[in-house]
């Protein structure tokens, strides 16, 4: 069973730092033998989806299919994704629909479906209707993320008519991640044209709200790991 690291957490002070600023970060969040456990399942994976904006629509691609294109179709999915990310929101990444798979029953027996079961605990509901202030929270949806070099996210807001999405969320569970390797979970809101960010901290859940503009920066061709999360919405 994974666990939570519910006696370091302090939810009057974040329901304080999300009231002012519509985001949090909670280092530590899975204790670490559950936060081991996912990692090792994501890092074990093979089987994985390339997801990318195809002109406005979500288009999931057989990762490993991929590989096996030559050098020229690779290099012309690469180039057609990067002319679109110039013009407008488009994204590049792998990913597995944890969701889709729990409820469509799709792999039963698999860690998948604990990992899921996880964000569907009452309690974790509870938390995340009291940390945003938002009592119709009724489930979080959820997708396995990996970032490899190349990847990235453009800028946008999450908001999406008809997901009745409250709040984003990303648990970090990349072990050793250096900030120079890019794959920063971006908010550009400031007036002075500054900018906030969550770097991929090993087991930290962010939470923040939708919505807030924010970004996944490019993942530098040098960085030496995937970047590993688990990733959703709280919805309604």
């Amino acid at each position: 069973m994974l666990n939570i690291n519910t006696d370091r957490i302090d939810k009057s002070e974040l329901t304080r730092v999300f009231k002012e600023s519509g985001r949090i970060h909670i280092p530590e969040f899975l204790d670490s033998d559950s936060a081991s456990k996912v990692h090792r399942t994501l890092a074990d994976q093979q089987q994985w989806n390339l997801a990318w904006n195809d002109q406005g629509k979500h288009s999931d691609l057989n990762y490993t299919g991929v590989l096996d294109w030559t050098t020229e179709q690779r290099n012309s999915l690469e180039a057609r994704i990067h002319a679109q990310a110039e013009r407008q929101f488009e994204y590049c990444y792998a990913a597995i629909p944890i969701y889709d798979i729990y409820k469509n029953g799709q792999m039963p027996g698999h860690f998948f479906n604990q990992i899921y079961e996880l964000f569907k605990r009452p309690e974790l509901i509870e938390f995340a209707r009291d940390i945003t202030g938002n009592s119709s929270i009724a489930y979080a949806d959820m997708q396995a993320t990996r970032y490899s070099r190349g990847h990235f996210l453009n800028e946008h807001d999450d908001d999406v008519a008809g997901k009745n999405r409250v709040a984003a969320y990303v648990l970090n569970l990349t072990p050793e991640w250096r900030r120079d390797w890019g794959g920063a979970l971006v908010f550009a809101d400031q007036k002075d044209g500054s900018s906030n960010c969550f770097f991929p901290s090993y087991n930290a859940l962010n939470i923040f709200s939708v919505p807030q503009k924010h970004s996944v920066s490019f993942v530098t061709p040098f960085a030496g790991a995937n970047r590993y999360s688990i990733t959703g919405w709280f919805r309604y």
